[in-house]
């Protein structure tokens, strides 16, 4: 087996520094809406293109708070027994499905938030009642424009003998890894119910594979040097590494999934009424089309114009969004331990 480039991740540290994150504000915080979520380049959109033109409308003042991954965050809810210090947390539609189950997110209903009118069913099918979906991402396939003359139309792609050597495998821990898993599965028709021929393909790959991430950013060294060939990526970040190197993104035609951006209130944050008018705000359409072209994703409400070469990349109409897959959230939740070691026994 070719020798992989791995990369270790210790997720009992990272769980325990999201657990013990500090929301304090130095500010008055009974005037403060904690809000929880991602870092780096999507901590500075927040602030600019959904936080400052908030409080400008509202008065109402946000404090954001960087955690870890949806999953670590949504851990710091549990393990705080659903009183975690911030009011609101960015999420995934997977945290939303958990934590309706173990009661620890407080209901999010279109009483509370009425601009949740304008999300399509197949979206508030996926909240369980306790959160919204702000936004659409997609599985892309992110291709070295030097290697591909033309864009690959396949994820058969990336066992090509051509291009494998140059493929990347992201670990279960990262939800593309999950994804990744079932698109190939479902190349020799399995799925969601059944993905032993995923990590079938998976083992195979990984005797030529370039490397093993855990996350979407340990990818951009391997594009910076331009030694990758195909991988799975999210629209948000390929949009922004199509700019800024030789790669560039499509989705293949047997389809892909979703993955549904989402806002959760712990059952014990203590601004509750300022949450409800948060996400009511953000889900308002100036603001979704705002946060849809700053970010690179698609829209979680309808009727909304974009840009053509923008619609053609990101899911942004009703048709786009009927043929995204959302793999079911407790199938995977009940799998993802198990998905997990399947995957390291594949790589190995």
């Amino acid at each position: 087996m070719k020798k992989l480039v791995s990369v270790v991740i210790v997720l009992g540290l990272a769980v325990a520094s999201v657990a013990c994150t500090s929301t304090s504000t130095g500010d008055d915080e009974e005037d403060v809406v904690v809000v929880e979520g991602p870092g780096a380049e999507y901590q500075a959109l927040f602030e600019e293109q959904i936080a400052k033109p908030f409080t400008e409308k509202t008065g109402i003042r946000l404090k954001y708070a960087t955690g870890g991954s949806a999953t670590e965050q949504y851990a710091a809810i549990r393990a705080s027994d659903g009183d975690p210090g911030f009011d609101v947390t960015v999420m995934t539609s997977l945290e939303l499905y958990q934590g309706s189950q173990d009661d620890l997110l407080a209901p999010v209903t279109p009483q509370q938030v009425p601009n949740m009118a304008n999300v399509p069913q197949k979206l508030l099918d996926n909240t369980y009642g306790v959160g919204a979906i702000q936004d659409i991402q997609q599985v892309v396939m992110m291709y070295n424009r030097t290697e591909f003359p033309q864009p690959p139309t396949s994820w058969q792609a990336m066992w090509d003998p051509e291009y494998r050597s140059g493929s990347l495998i992201f670990n279960p821990a990262n939800i593309l890894g999950v994804y990744a898993v079932l698109n190939a599965a479902e190349l020799d028709g399995g799925g969601i119910d059944d993905p032993d021929p995923g990590f079938a393909r998976t083992a195979e790959l990984a005797k030529y594979a370039l490397g093993t991430p855990t996350n979407s950013a340990e990818a951009v060294p391997f594009m910076t040097k331009g030694t990758a060939t195909a991988f799975p990526y999210f629209d948000g970040r390929a949009a922004i590494y199509s700019q800024t190197t030789d790669y560039d993104y499509t989705v293949p035609r047997e389809g892909t999934y979703a993955l549904l951006g989402s806002l959760g209130i712990p059952v014990g944050a203590p601004h509750k009424d300022a949450a409800y008018k948060f996400i009511d705000y953000w889900l308002s359409p100036e603001v979704q089309q705002r946060w849809a072209l700053a970010y690179n994703v698609g829209p979680s409400i309808t009727g909304l114009q974009f840009p053509a070469d923008f619609a053609a990349k990101h899911v942004t109409t009703p048709e786009a969004l009927e043929k995204l897959k959302i793999a079911d959230a407790e199938t995977v939740i009940r799998n993802r331990t198990e998905w997990s070691q399947q995957w390291a026994e594949a790589v190995r």
